[in-house]
């Protein structure tokens, strides 16, 4: 199983907060040494405790005020005619040391409240999703997901990836909402594509069946939650089937970065009340060497930046060519966390699969392109 490591610009954040009280500490020092009799600048060390709180432990805190303290001392020291009184400031500085330290205290709950809910949603993630294998049947596939933030409630995307006699067979999925209905709905669908995917020859009975599944599920615990999914089948000479229930249209791309969008005829979400046929349409897709198929949930395709633009999954994967179905994987998860600054709205997951490049496989331009292309009707 591969891991996917995500890129982080938090300890450089956060080793530029925690200078920045000595920053303060030295220009305080600097104003009083070096500006003229009628600018005093020494109440600025009353900032130093309560700015060490932002990063610092309670009891940096506290070594800062008595830091404060003591240089505040040696003002008074250095230059004592004509100054005013030190008392206000000292007080100044024993409230800014109090409150930081509260503060920063306080912080230090949090942050291990925050570190035992990732640490939840990693388990709860490594019990409803198993580890994908790099290679399977001959096809490459790799897959992950991340949760929007520890802050927040677990999601319901998830995939999966099963080698049965029907052929190598993957979904992704997307429950609506969060929290532990939407887990349960979640492992509701997985032990339904798990069982149909081995027993149903057709790909669109094991549709029918994961929407069996949820409609029971809402009828004995009245959620009536949804879910989008994307079922695909890989056969060993390259052709896919697929199956989309109002899932997000899947990717192509070639071995030479060329992207183009799957369209495919959207299906019913599973669990919604049938207003036509039963049985979802499938279509067929020829994945040659060195091609991959990448799908993904739509927390990925309405991942925003800082100026609201959506992400642009197309132009992330197509920049690189003859990689790996796991190496897709990472350029995408590490794009999708520049184009965020690692923060996500909405739990994101993808799943890949690939075929490995061949000697006589042909070879396109260099530039990449971005087309949409209609896969065949089964």
């Amino acid at each position: 199983m591969q891991r996917f490591e995500v890129p982080t610009a938090r300890a450089a954040t956060t080793h530029v907060h925690r200078v920045l009280p000595w920053g303060l500490w030295g220009l305080s020092i600097a104003a009083e040494l070096w500006t003229g009799q009628d600018v005093r600048l020494g109440p600025l060390l009353a900032a130093v405790p309560a700015l060490a709180a932002a990063s610092h432990t309670w009891r940096s805190v506290l070594a800062f005020g008595a830091l404060s303290l003591v240089t505040l001392g040696a003002f008074r020291w250095y230059e004592p005619a004509g100054r005013p009184s030190a008392l206000v400031v000292v007080l100044a500085i024993a409230a800014g040391t109090a409150a930081g330290a509260l503060s920063a205290a306080g912080r230090a709950r949090e942050q291990r409240r925050l570190d035992e809910l990732r640490a939840t949603v990693g388990k709860v993630q490594q019990a409803v999703l198993r580890p994908l294998p790099e290679s399977v049947a001959g096809y490459q596939v790799a897959g992950f997901y991340r949760a929007a933030g520890a802050e927040n409630k677990v999601g319901g995307d998830f995939y999966e990836a099963l080698n049965t006699p029907n052929g190598l067979r993957l979904v992704i999925g997307d429950v609506c909402g969060k929290g532990l209905p939407a887990v349960d709905a979640t492992v509701t669908l997985l032990g339904a594509f798990r069982e149909a995917a081995f027993l149903e020859v057709d790909l669109a009975r094991v549709a029918h069946r994961m929407d069996q599944a949820l409609v029971r599920r809402q009828e004995s615990t009245g959620d009536s939650r949804f879910a989008s999914v994307l079922l695909i089948q890989a056969d060993a000479d390259g052709r896919l089937t697929l199956v989309n229930c109002g899932h997000v249209p899947p990717l192509h791309i070639d071995h030479d970065a060329r992207v183009r969008e799957l369209r495919l005829r959207p299906g019913r979400l599973l669990g919604l009340p049938a207003g036509g046929p039963q049985l979802p349409a499938t279509a067929t897709h020829e994945l040659p060497p060195g091609a991959c198929l990448l799908a993904t949930t739509d927390g990925i395709t309405e991942a925003r930046d800082d100026r609201r633009a959506f992400f642009d999954v197309a132009a992330a994967v197509a920049h690189h060519r003859h990689t790996s179905a796991g190496h897709r994987m990472q350029t995408l998860l590490d794009e999708l966390h520049r184009h965020t600054g690692g923060r996500l709205d909405d739990d994101a997951a993808a799943i890949a699969i690939a075929t490995p490049a061949t000697a006589d496989a042909p070879h396109g331009p260099d530039a990449p392109h971005h087309e949409l292309g209609d896969a065949a009707p089964a």
